[in-house]
Order: structure tokens, then C-alpha cells, then sequence
């Protein structure tokens, strides 16, 4: 992705400080900040199993290079992609072990 990011002049499609204002005021604060109280933290992973064209879509609806940043490049990059992948594609299918953490927030009662 960032080969084609740096072809396409997709360049960082992150706002230039995120990473600080997050850091500076994190989710928790927010929720706190709205009246919120940490109800519970959950984390699990899953296996996930994928094709390389479903591989290629997951990359579209992404900020990182949808559809309209590959624009009438897509199919060179389709073919890329499973060209880059070969090696790790086992029967056509490519296994990741996804990784989720969530927070559950409630407002107390009033």
C-alpha cells in the first residue's frame, strides 16, 4: 500500500496532528468529558480467512486508497497485490488473526 500510496500521491490521508490531539485527549476523556462512565473493556481475535479480491475490496473501502484515489488504476493494482502476496496465499486463501478491543460507556442515571 504505500508503494501505491507514494505513486498515486495518495500521501498521508491521516490529518497532520492526529496522533498528538488523540494522545492529548484520548477517547476515555472524551466519554468522561460527555458524562460517561467506563462500564466494561472487552479485547478478543479471531482468525480470518481471506481471498485476495476480498483482500482488494477491504483496501477500496479504506481511507488509505478507496476507489476513487486508485481511480483507473485498480486493476494494475489488483494484480499487484496478488503478485506481492503469492508466496503467503495457501490455496487461494490468505489466514490473519484479527485483533478487536472495544469499551462499553453508559451515562449514569440522573
Amino acid at each position: 500500500m504505500d508503494r501505491w500510496k507514494a505513486a498515486l500521491i495518495a500521501g498521508d490521508r491521516i490529518p497532520a496532528g492526529w496522533a498528538e490531539a488523540c494522545s492529548r485527549r484520548p477517547d476515555s476523556r472524551v466519554l468522561s468529558d460527555a458524562g460517561f462512565e467506563l462500564a466494561g473493556s472487552f479485547e478478543y481475535a479471531i482468525e480470518h480467512r481471506w481471498t485476495v479480491p476480498e483482500l482488494a475490496g477491504l483496501i477500496r473501502s479504506t481511507s488509505f486508497l478507496p476507489a476513487a484515489v486508485l481511480g483507473d488504476q485498480g486493476a494494475a493494482f489488483d494484480a499487484d497485490l496478488a503478485a506481492s502476496l503469492g508466496p503467503e496465499n495457501q490455496d487461494g486463501v490468505l489466514t490473519e488473526t484479527v485483533s478487536f478491543e472495544w469499551e462499553l460507556a453508559r451515562k449514569p442515571d440522573q
